[in-house]
């Protein structure tokens, strides 16, 4: 190989190594109105993820939910990320402010053999990706009490 040919390999190498490390623009502005939700189950104490979950997110009581958005968890028991309304992030900023800075979902989770698992007040965040762990029990394992599993995740801070 000449070193013109190895030169100009070279310097396509740096140029394209520069271009690639230069500072881009980050939106300074992102969408405060929107959080997001995965959801994550498991059984046998959390060891095992749970396939083919149902999740389904909603607002309201249980048995007159308002259905936001349903999906299965995938082989590791995860699910898609939930993009969720939520109110403005500068909330929190404003120290007169009584609102809440975060929304407030609920979640249901349902797999066969296990037992249901609905989570309520799960506070979803603007621009935050909050993880909801839920763990099934086996149907078996519960003995003769096959009704859902009621976890309350509300949780009120002094700040």
């Amino acid at each position: 190989m000449d070193n013109y040919l190895f030169d100009k390999y070279k310097d396509e190498m740096l140029r394209m190594y520069r271009n690639s490390h230069t500072a881009k623009p980050v939106n300074t502005t992102p969408d405060t109105n929107e959080g997001y939700l995965i959801g994550i189950v498991t059984a046998v104490r959390s060891l095992y993820p749970v396939k083919n979950a149902k999740i389904t997110i909603f607002t309201g009581d249980y048995e007159n939910m308002n259905v936001i958005d349903t999906d299965l968890t995938d082989q590791s028991g995860r699910t898609k990320t939930f993009v969720l309304p939520t109110p403005e992030s500068n909330i929190s900023l404003d120290q007169n402010s009584t609102a809440i800075p975060y929304a407030l979902y609920n979640m249901a989770v349902e797999a066969d053999g296990y037992i249901k698992n609905i989570h309520l007040n799960i506070p979803v965040f603007g621009t935050i990706t909050s993880l909801q762990q839920s763990n099934l029990l086996l149907e078996e394992t519960a003995g003769e009490d096959k009704g859902p599993q009621i976890f309350d995740e509300a949780q009120k801070y002094d700040l």
